[in-house]
C-alpha cells in the first residue's frame, strides 16, 4: 500500500489509473514514486488540457478509451494502437467504465458503443449500474484480483460485477466515508496507492477487497 495525495487533493483517482501493464498518470510530479509503487512504467497524459486522466479514461492492460471530444489528449508511452477515441456523447468515461483483464461494466450511457468497447478492450463487456448509479466507474474499483464498490450496491449488481469481472467484490469507501471509492484509489494486481485522508478501517477493508490480504 501506498499513501499519496496529489497537491493535497485526495481525489488521485480522478488524476489517473492503472493496469498491469502501465499506469497512465495524469499527477506527474508524483508519477514516478506512485508507478514504483504499482510495479509499471508510467505513462504521462494529458487529456482535455487537464490532469484528470482518471476521470476522462479508463481500459485494462490492452489498452485506454477516451471520448472523441478530448481533442489534443496526449500519452507518453501508449501507442495510438491502444488508444480509442469512442464515439460518444460523453466525456468523463472514467466514471463510467469499470474494467479489469477479465471483463468490463459499462454504464447504460455507452449502450450504444458496447461492442466497440467489448472488441477493444478483448474482454465480456456488459451493460451495468453500481447502487443505481449510471456512473458504475466512480462507484466501483477493480483489478484482477478484487473489487471494492459502494456500499449501496444491491446484490444483483454484485452478482454482475463478479461473474463479468472473475473477482470477488466487497464494498467500502474511501477519504473518510466517501462511497465513490475510485475517487480515492489508483491500483492494480500489484500494489494501490490510497489517499491520505482514507482511514485505518478503510485501508484495511481495501487491502483485503482488492486481494492484498495474506
Amino acid at each position: 500500500m501506498f499513501k499519496v495525495s496529489f497537491a493535497g487533493d485526495p481525489n488521485i483517482g480522478l488524476y489517473g489509473f492503472a493496469t498491469d501493464r502501465y499506469y497512465i498518470a495524469g499527477f506527474q510530479r508524483s508519477a514516478a514514486k506512485v508507478a514504483e509503487a504499482l510495479k509499471v512504467p508510467a505513462a504521462p497524459a494529458m487529456i482535455m488540457n487537464t490532469y484528470f486522466a482518471g476521470m476522462f479514461a479508463a481500459g485494462n492492460s490492452r489498452g485506454v478509451i477516451i471520448s472523441d471530444f478530448a481533442s489534443g489528449y496526449g500519452f507518453t508511452g501508449i501507442k495510438h494502437d491502444n488508444v480509442l477515441e469512442l464515439d460518444a456523447n460523453h466525456t468523463a468515461l472514467g466514471n463510467l467504465i469499470v474494467a479489469n483483464d477479465i471483463g468490463a461494466i459499462i454504464s447504460p450511457l455507452l449502450r450504444k458503443s458496447k461492442e466497440k468497447i467489448e472488441e477493444f478492450l478483448g474482454v465480456k463487456t456488459e451493460i451495468g449500474t453500481v447502487a443505481g448509479l449510471k456512473i458504475c466507474g466512480s462507484a466501483a474499483i477493480a483489478t484482477n484480483k478484487g473489487c471494492l464498490a459502494h456500499p449501496k450496491i444491491k446484490e444483483a449488481e454484485k452478482a454482475v460485477l463478479e461473474r463479468v469481472l472473475g473477482v470477488p467484490v466487497m464494498i467500502g469507501t474511501v477519504n473518510y466515508g466517501s462511497p465513490y471509492v475510485k475517487s480515492g484509489i489508483i491500483a492494480n494486481s500489484f500494489n494501490f496507492a490510497v489517499s491520505e485522508q482514507s482511514t485505518g478501517p478503510e485501508m484495511g477493508n481495501i487491502t483485503e477487497a482488492l486481494g492484498f490480504l495474506e
